[in-house]
């Protein structure tokens, strides 16, 4: 910590009744919660942030101590999820840390992806224990392949609770296109269709369904989300500094206008008392917030009066004025020296600490000054606490903001033509002493026909991973500008900091000596693990040896179980279609039949509205990747009309009634392996409102209310020897057939196999009942063998390989690309480029045949003490 030990000794000397040894006791306990449960940050560079349908998304992740911002590697996976602004998972990947310690990986974006706004989510298993809040979060715009030929467009128009959509449908030109048929589905709601037109629909949301925040429609096999408009209803949140408003002294009361999304909203105002007095205007400064100061009366009573976009206006009531509250201020003043002081009623023995990330940055019983730009970069905490070391009121404010530097990034030309050499070189100014041997992330992207992405690594990590709630447009705050704006966006970012809390760890709680544990362990290797339970009664078998054994890999390991028969052995990293097979024996030498393999946990990611919701990329960028991959004879331009059918096989089309279906492709993409996978894959919770349907023919009528029913219909298929179907069913699917007690788990639990699975229609009705029909692959073997009953077959995520990015050496040659077809969107990827002895970051790239155009070039990286890299840098392309 930069000169924290003096801070400190300075603060030592100018309390008058805490003592040093106080100060030490604080700082001992918050030492001791970080020792106890450290936390992990991620922070993802992708390519770029906008693809097409088909692509594959390119990225490296960092994995660092969330005190330090030093890189850790501790948990040895990285997860990374697609999600729909529907909550859908559209693909998930895991990512081994590599021998030198990189993450690096990719992830294919189906071709069947509707068009939208996602999200890209990344954890750890390990993040867990803090909360998928703290998930990393980067949004990503995902054009349809259909958008090559035709496009969507729509206006929405909010009528109190109801939401009418137009839709135009058109081609490149502008010309109006028929179409067949209409779909449309919101979160909330049905599928519904209607007929065909030329060019122009529309249709009418009423109810839970206008409150959703995209609708999902289909014309003619182009699928796209299309953004909601707001409802009119306006929400006002007001924060008092430091929680409470007090009188006698000046107040700051932070506000922010938002819809019921959380969006900001814009709106001009004034405060006023109970007298009907005008205290102060109100003006909205930033994304909804604004900053009110004054000094209220202890019997005063004041609200906020708005008139909003409509003209309408709003009355909202502030909290009321507390005669007996003390609260945390914080003041800023020329020259970066900050003071928090407590204000109000005193309260006797209570005492103002400050901590950044866990650390203690200062303790005292009165005011406290700092100079901001000796703290690290960052969100600090201001607590004042009671005499018991409970908590009397927080404040949070940013340190070191003017210390964020960009790095300079440097090319050898200022322009270039087709295809010439570009040397970069990437100085990282005070870091380069730090830097040597380091490694950073670099990427050149074609501004015209893609961007890169919207989250940057500062306000990531400085920012947004240390709160709690989505931020819009984090790196706003930290654009590098002139003073003026760097003094705007310093105070916009106090704004923030007004409206906000921390939460990474609950301070007080720790300094009453009530240290939190993590809830999941670090992942530390891929493992198989299960439990050994004895063969007629059920019970934990101690002592049992397990053995693992992987074919295609040569591989076997052995473990013995623990007092209550768990077991977990280390595999070396395998791919999804590698079986691991698993047997056990009891101390006697006895075979046991009820081996229960352990089924792999994923946390309940969700996609959080990050900004005001777009309709889809811009135009000129659909534009230029329409052209481009035409020009490049990409396959995926190629429309259904232009194939030739040379066999019958039977397509999948839901139904009308259909809410969702899975084809086989997302199944194997998704890593589906049974019923419950299937169940929750698609957001099903509720088992006792389940149907389950093969081939369009219903298990024997039963609703599963519970693990017992749901045995009982497996008894039923296998017991019904007069039922061929059903048999040949049950022989196709149910491939690990078992007397297993299911009275301990959810439906299926990994006992049914999706390999001859071919789609899967879900179709939700009134009252909250599911019918999921699983309809079998075409020509699917109705044989089935019995395999042994003391052998399970285990498929761990398999963890992803790197695959290295092409980039053209033209000093080679033409490298097999004709004059004129080098229509490279990114131009050059390396998520790993190392520092040389100086400090800097060398890399170069031969540039397209693209005219007229710009190349931006991105760096980022963290140093091994924690130091953060970012540098931009934007270059002419004649």
């Amino acid at each position: 910590m930069r000169r924290m030990l003096a801070i400190l000794s300075a603060l030592f000397l100018t309390s008058a009744v805490m003592t040093a040894q106080d100060v030490e006791a604080i700082a001992e306990r918050l030492d001791l919660q970080r020792y106890e449960f450290p936390q992990e940050k991620i922070h993802v560079m992708t390519d770029r942030g906008t693809y097409l349908a088909g692509d594959t998304v390119r990225l490296r992740a960092w994995v660092v101590d969330a005190a330090t911002h030093c890189p850790v590697g501790a948990s040895k996976f990285v997860y990374v999820e697609l999600l729909s602004p529907t909550d859908s998972l559209c693909g998930r990947v895991k990512i081994p840390q590599g021998d030198d310690g990189v993450f690096e990986g990719y992830l294919t974006i189906p071709d069947d992806l509707a068009e939208g706004r996602y999200q890209l989510t990344a954890y750890t298993l390990f993040m867990q224990s803090a909360g998928v809040d703290y998930f990393y979060r980067q949004p990503i715009e995902i054009a349809a392949l259909m958008s090559l030929q035709r496009r969507i467009t729509a206006q929405c128009v909010r009528f109190d609770s109801e939401v009418e959509v137009r839709l135009s449908y058109t081609d490149l030109s502008g010309e109006p296109c028929p179409f067949e048929n209409l779909y449309y589905m919101c979160r909330y709601g049905y599928m519904k269709t209607q007929g065909g037109g030329n060019g122009e629909a529309r249709f009418t949301l009423k109810g839970k369904e206008a409150q959703a925040p995209v609708v999902l429609v289909e014309i003619d096999g182009y699928t796209k989300y299309i953004p909601l408009p707001p409802s009119r209803e306006v929400h006002a949140d007001f924060y008092p500094e430091g929680g409470y408003l007090v009188p006698g002294v000046e107040n700051a009361v932070a506000f922010k206008l938002h819809d019921p999304g959380g969006l900001a909203v814009k709106a001009t105002g004034e405060l006023t008392d109970d007298r009907g007095e005008v205290i102060a205007p109100l003006r909205v400064e930033h994304d909804g917030m604004g900053v009110v100061r004054f000094t209220p009366r202890a019997d005063g009573h004041y609200c906020a009066r708005w008139r909003d976009n409509f003209d309408e206006f709003m009355t909202f009531d502030l909290p009321q004025v507390r005669p007996d509250a003390t609260v945390a201020q914080v003041r800023h003043h020329a020259g970066g020296l900050v003071t928090i002081r407590p204000a109000g009623a005193h309260a006797a023995g209570s005492v103002l600490m400050v901590q950044q990330r866990g650390r203690l940055v200062a303790a005292s019983q009165d005011t406290i000054t700092l100079n901001d730009n000796e703290l690290d970069p960052g969100v600090v905490q201001a607590l004042l606490l009671d005499a018991s070391g409970r908590c009397l009121s927080e404040r949070l404010f940013f340190a070191g903001r003017e210390s964020v530097t960009a790095a300079t990034v440097e090319t050898s030309r200022s322009d270039c033509g087709d295809r010439e050499a570009v040397g970069v070189n990437v100085d990282l100014g005070e870091l380069s002493k730090l830097a040597s041997g380091q490694d950073c992330a670099v990427v050149v992207v074609d501004d015209k026909a893609a961007k890169v992405s919207e989250t940057d690594i500062w306000s990531n990590l400085l920012l947004q991973s240390d709160l709690r709630g989505s931020i819009h447009e984090p790196g706003y705050y930290f654009e590098q500008g002139d003073s003026v704006d760097a003094l705007e966006r310093g105070r916009h970012l106090d704004l923030l900091m007004l409206t906000q809390g921390w939460r990474r760890y609950d301070i007080p709680r720790v300094l009453r000596g009530l240290v939190a544990s993590p809830q999941y362990p670090i992942e530390v290797s891929q493992v198989v693990a299960g439990r050994v339970l004895s063969e007629w009664r059920k019970k934990p078998v101690a002592n049992a040896e397990v053995s693992l054994i992987i074919p295609k890999l040569e591989f076997a390991n052995v473990a013995t179980s623990d007092s209550l028969g768990r077991f977990s052995i280390p595999v070396p990293l395998v791919a999804d279609d590698v079986d691991c097979v698993v047997i056990a024996m009891n101390d006697k030498g006895k075979k046991q039949t009820n081996l229960e393999l352990a089924r792999e946990q994923y946390p309940e990611t969700y996609y959080m509205l990050d900004s005001e919701t777009t309709d889809g990329q811009t135009a000129d960028v659909q534009d230029e990747q329409s052209w481009r991959l035409v020009k490049e004879n990409d396959w995926r331009h190629i429309m259904l009309n232009e194939l030739v059918v040379a066999a019958v096989r039977r397509l999948h089309k839901p139904r009308v009634e259909t809410n969702q279906y899975l084809t086989a492709d997302d199944i194997a993409r998704l890593g589906i392996t049974s019923v419950d996978g299937a169940l929750q894959a698609i957001g099903v919770s509720d088992y006792s409102k389940v149907t389950i349907t093969i081939d369009g023919e219903e298990l024997k009528d039963i609703y599963f209310t519970d693990s017992e029913s749901f045995r009982e219909a497996l008894t039923l298929i296998s017991a019904d020897k007069k039922n061929d179907r059903l048999k040949r069913i049950n022989f196709s699917l149910f491939n690990t057939w078992t007397d297993y007690d299911l009275s301990d788990v959810t439906i299926a639990d990994g006992f049914v196999s999706m390999t001859n699975v071919d789609y899967i229609d879900i179709i939700r009705s009134r009252g909250g009942r599911v019918k999921v029909n699983f309809s079998r692959k075409p020509g699917s073997s109705a044989e089935w063998k019995e395999p042994s009953r003391y052998v399970k077959i285990a498929h761990p995520m398999g963890a992803q390989e790197p695959v290295e990015f092409y980039s053209p050496r033209y000093d080679q040659g033409d490298c097999g690309i004709a004059p004129g077809d080098d229509l490279r969107r990114v131009l050059y990827w390396n998520p790993s480029v190392k520092a040389g002895e100086d400090g800097r970051v060398h890399f170069d790239f031969y540039s397209n045949d693209v005219p007229n155009t710009s190349y931006t070039i991105l760096v980022e990286g963290v140093t091994e003490d924690g130091h953060l890299i970012r540098g931009t840098q934007r270059m002419v392309k004649r």
